[in-house]
C-alpha cells in the first residue's frame, strides 16, 4: 500500500481519509497488512524506514508527551539509557498498558506542568510530543528524588554548558511550575 509505506503507526483516521472503509481496513489486518494495536492505531509490519521508538507514543497514549530522562536523551542532556521511554499524560488520564516494546513509564502531570514547552517532533511523516530543553530541566529537577540526584545535576550540568542555553526561559518555567527557588539554590552552587 503505497499510502502509508512511509509510516510505522497509522491512525484509523488517516485510513478512512484516503479512502479506505470499515471493511477494507478490517481486510488489510485479516491479510497481516497492517496490525492492530488498539481502536485507533495499527502498525505498517512492511515499514521500512528507521523505527524511532518516540514515534509508538503517539500510538499508544495519543496524548502522552515524551519527559524527563527520555527527553534529555533526545535534546542530547545526558548519556544515561533508561529502559523504558518516560511519558507524561494529564493528571485525570487513563494510564495505558505499557506496550511491550518499547517499554513506557507513564507520569501524571498537573495541567500546567503538562501543558508547559510542548513541542512537535515530525519525523519522515511519524511523530510525537516532547518537552522543550528548559522544561524538560525543570521537570528533572523536580523529580530528582524518583530519577536520581546524579541524573538531575549531570542535565542541569549539561544544559549550562550549551552555547544555546537560554536561561530566561528556563526560569520563566521555574517560576511557572513552582521550583524557582529549587533552581536558583542549583545554579547559585554550579555557576
Amino acid at each position: 500500500m503505497e499510502e502509508y509505506k512511509d509510516k510505522k503507526y497509522i491512525s484509523r483516521e488517516f485510513l478512512y481519509a484516503k479512502g479506505y472503509s470499515q471493511y477494507k481496513v478490517n481486510r488489510l489486518t485479516e491479510d497481516g497488512d497492517l496490525v492492530k494495536i488498539n481502536r485507533r492505531y495499527f502498525e505498517n509490519p512492511d515499514y521500512t524506514g528507521d523505527a524511532d521508538d518516540n514515534c509508538a507514543v503517539n500510538a499508544y497514549a495519543p496524548e502522552g508527551v515524551i519527559c524527563l530522562v527520555s527527553a534529555a536523551i533526545y535534546h542530547e542532556l545526558t548519556t544515561s539509557r533508561p529502559l523504558q521511554i518516560d511519558v507524561a499524560l494529564p493528571r485525570r488520564s487513563r494510564v495505558p498498558e505499557s506496550p511491550v516494546s518499547p517499554r513506557m513509564r507513564f507520569y501524571l502531570f498537573s495541567e500546567d506542568r503538562y501543558f508547559a514547552g510542548i513541542d512537535t517532533i515530525d519525523e519522515d511523516g511519524n511523530g510525537f510530543m516532547i518537552y522543550d530543553r528548559e522544561k524538560t530541566v525543570c521537570d528533572v529537577l523536580f523529580y530528582r528524588n524518583k530519577l536520581g540526584f546524579e541524573t538531575a545535576i549531570e542535565i542541569l550540568k549539561n544544559y549550562l554548558e550549551r552555547p544555546d542555553r537560554d536561561l530566561n526561559r528556563l526560569m520563566s518555567y521555574a517560576k511557572m511550575l513552582r521550583s524557582e527557588k529549587l533552581l536558583r539554590e542549583y545554579l547559585e552552587v554550579m555557576i
